[in-house]
């Protein structure tokens, strides 16, 4: 990923922060995972169906038994 300045709000960076001390991070590091995982939600390939979590579904699979 190019490396680039982001601004967050105040009130954002607050949740960003609180989220990021959950998860045992920095701010920084949580909004780079947060952006890496938007970046890879783009690519509709990316998220195989045998790379999914196990309890998740393909949306795809479903809309074919909607009769």
């Amino acid at each position: 990923m190019n490396e680039g300045t982001v601004s967050v709000p105040d009130e954002q960076y607050e949740r960003l922060a609180a989220l990021a001390a959950a998860r045992g991070v920095t701010p920084e590091t949580q909004l780079a995972r947060l952006i890496d995982d938007a970046y890879e939600g783009i690519d509709a390939d990316a998220a195989r169906a045998e790379a999914l979590p196990l309890g998740v579904c393909d949306a795809d699979d479903d809309a074919d038994d909607s009769d």
